[in-house]
């Protein structure tokens, strides 16, 4: 089964390792050939930017997970329906947000503090994100789908050639036109374009469907808000934290704002294989449930654990040790790289807990129970941090204390997870007494 797994994990890791590169380029670039604040700008972008994504990213598992299962149930009539509803779920939501976002661009950031400084700039690139959301959204679900049937490859091929023409859009755009903070917000969006139409065709070729065949199913619908909506609040949780946090640096000045950003970027690449284990943890959990090999899902599920433990505890290493010439790339304020090191520092040392964290909650929605992970991580990443921020925090503010928090919700997070896996697996048992 690990070999199976390997095949399925690394294609996705380096997909999401492609996607950040890239947008670590958006970064780099506007820092290194924009105006003063430009990177400042981007990056107090980050935590509501993430805040939609996730959200769209945790609705799609929803659909991810039904395909999943009747994939794996080899179930063709339900499978081609899921895809059908998710496809229209996506676009559509994606409208909506998108119109919402854009008229509230300004008083979301003003509610996070941005500095006055740093706001214009922000508002501007918010607003053309928010524009392209229904083809972000529209990708994550499509994407969802084709890695629930096992193809993680083409869909990083597609990311790859995106990429390319983000970079090349950014360089033209900011080096070329001089438009610094709207050129990089342009080529992304752009880009998520290339890659929305490559996927999207990619996922109606492979279950032989048209845009004027797709239908919507409200039966199905439910069935994907049921699984989707609480794996999109559980997303959210992070970011609403996240948001609360992002105010807190905001307050600490645009140096620490900027330093915080890099270090957010190089975070995100330490992300990327725990994001990869999470999801085929919650496929290969719900494709062997779906096929009634309830023993295989629990070997499933500690190959994942141990894959994340190791994988994102050595690069949380890795990205410490090489801090200097990788932080290098984005800024050369000291104020900023200090800033950027302390919380590069923490990640090193607990970061792996995060992945177990991440692939916990994954087997535990793998096995049908999506509300469970998502409350417990509103408690353990959201609840936590937000009293942690008004409490214990404004005694003494500073980088290192804001960030500690996030080792400390980890933690309690990881354990109650772990403690919900043992008992579904063991009432799961129970249900199936010795047929396993």
């Amino acid at each position: 089964m690990l070999p199976k797994l390997l095949r399925f994990v690394v294609p996705l890791m380096l997909s999401s390792l492609l996607q950040l590169a890239f947008n670590a380029a958006d970064l780099i670039v506007v820092g290194r050939f924009g105006r003063p604040n430009a990177l400042a700008a981007v990056g107090s972008n980050v935590a509501l930017v993430s805040l939609v994504v996730n959200t769209f990213m945790g609705l799609s598992i929803g659909g991810g997970v039904l395909c999943a299962r009747f994939y794996g149930a080899k179930d063709r009539q339900r499978l081609v329906e899921t895809v059908s509803t998710a496809l229209i779920v996506g676009f559509t939501g994606g409208i909506v947000l998108g119109a919402i976002g854009v008229a509230l661009a300004m008083p979301l950031l003003r509610l996070m503090g941005s500095p006055d400084d740093v706001a214009p700039l922000a508002a501007v690139y918010l607003r053309i994100y928010f524009a392209g959301m229904p083809v972000i959204a529209l990708y994550n679900f499509a994407a969802a789908q084709l890695r629930a049937m096992g193809d993680t490859r083409r869909p990083f091929l597609f990311l790859a050639a995106a990429g390319v023409v983000n970079v090349a859009l950014n360089l033209f755009f900011v080096v070329v036109l001089g438009i610094d903070v709207a050129g990089v917000a342009l080529a992304t969006v752009l880009s998520q374009c290339l890659s929305c139409f490559l996927t999207v065709r990619c996922l109606l070729r492979t279950t032989n469907q048209t845009l004027r065949a797709l239908c919507f199913s409200g039966r199905l619908f439910r069935d994907v808000l049921r699984i989707g909506l609480p794996a999109g609040i559980q997303g959210s949780m992070y970011s609403i934290a996240n948001f609360v946090i992002q105010g807190a640096v905001n307050a600490l000045g645009t140096a620490v704002i900027t330093g915080c950003a890099a270090a957010s970027s190089l975070e995100g690449f330490l992300f990327c294989p725990v994001d990869a284990c999470q999801q085929a943890a919650t496929t290969s959990v719900s494709q062997n449930l779906g096929a009634g090999k309830l023993a295989r899902t629990d070997r499933a599920a500690w190959q994942c654990i141990v894959l994340v433990a190791v994988i994102s505890g050595v690069g949380a290493v890795a990205i410490y040790l090489l801090r200097a010439p990788l932080l290098g790339l984005y800024t050369t304020d000291a104020a900023a790289l200090a800033a950027a090191c302390v919380r590069l520092r923490i990640d090193a040392y607990f970061y792996a807990i995060n992945g177990l964290m991440a692939v916990a909650s994954g087997v535990v929605r793998g096995l049908g129970h999506s509300s469970l992970p998502a409350f417990v991580t509103f408690l353990g990443c959201c609840v936590l941090r937000i009293v942690y921020i008004y409490t214990l925090y404004p005694s003494a503010p500073s980088v290192g204390r804001l960030f500690i928090v996030y080792p400390i919700s980890w933690t309690v997070t990881t354990t109650v997870h772990i403690i919900c896996f043992f008992v579904i697996r063991r009432r799961m048992r129970q249900t199936a007494g010795c047929s396993e």
